[in-house]
């Protein structure tokens, strides 16, 4: 059996504007197609057909692609945790959590497939050469990944001052399999009611998904890296579309030709 997809699609990518004044982001054109579609086609190429989209800002626009979609009626006041568990009725014994605006190619997919952890997160080591074409100051935005020599994941998503502080990227693309559903489940459950840094800065309501990850950390439940190099891109604001669309080129013609 094929693993369910999740696609986090709800919020308005107001980093994008004007391209999402009207759309949510992964609607943007990519060479020549929306996001979404370049995703999509990236899932079934390797037999993913069960694929849920979890909607909130324009989502009446993503009612066509050929998902079941599922809408966060309260978008606008939450983050990637609340919006992925819209969609906790359809969890599956086996199932990919991807946001909307990342595309990447199919060996990044089929490399998670490989995977055989509970938890698998897909982080890329060849991140710094990207961030330093994103951003003038590439720690303003990259976070901490540190992993052990079994690629068990230790610390995820915190601020850094160095890129010591960085063996990876985390970018928006994981895995939970058999147990690792149920452990993903009951950390939500647990989510805010331990202390921790992060809720200096944001409510639970509005946690982000590398915060539930931390919680998973916390309570000694393994998170295990997926190690990748390049080959996916993020689409969070104008600078980053413009560069997508050079790097993706290739990728879409080869998609296209599938």
């Amino acid at each position: 059996m094929k693993p369910t997809a999740i696609i986090l699609a709800a919020g308005s990518g107001s980093r994008l504007l004007p391209y999402t004044a009207d759309r949510p982001k992964c609607l943007v054109d990519l060479n020549g197609r929306p996001l979404i579609e370049w995703h999509l086609k990236v899932l079934h190429r390797l037999g993913i057909s069960n694929i849920i989209l979890v909607t909130g800002y324009r989502g009446e626009m993503l009612n066509d692609f050929g998902c079941r979609t599922i809408t966060n009626p309260d978008w606008e006041h939450t983050n990637m945790v609340e919006t992925l568990f819209c969609a906790e009725s359809f969890f599956s014994e086996d199932m990919i959590v991807a946001y909307a605006d990342i595309f990447y190619t199919a060996d990044v997919l089929q490399t998670l497939l490989e995977s055989t952890h509970d938890i698998s997160v897909v982080v890329d080591t060849g991140w710094q050469s990207y961030w330093e074409s994103r951003f003038e100051c590439p720690l303003s935005d990259a976070e901490s990944l540190r992993m052990n020599d079994t690629g068990r994941i230790l610390e995820i998503g915190q601020d850094v001052t160095s890129t010591d502080e960085i063996e990876g990227q985390y970018i928006g693309l994981m895995r939970f399999c058999g147990n690792g559903v149920q452990k993903l489940k009951d950390a939500k459950h647990f989510l805010g009611t331990t202390k921790r840094p992060w809720m200096d800065q944001r409510p639970v309501q509005k946690a982000y998904m590398t915060d539930l990850l931390t919680e998973l950390i916390e309570r000694n439940i393994t998170l295990s890296a997926v190690p990748i190099d390049r080959n996916w891109v993020e689409i969070d604001s104008v600078h980053d579309y413009e560069i997508a669309q050079h790097i993706t080129k290739n990728w879409v013609h080869a998609l296209s030709k599938a």
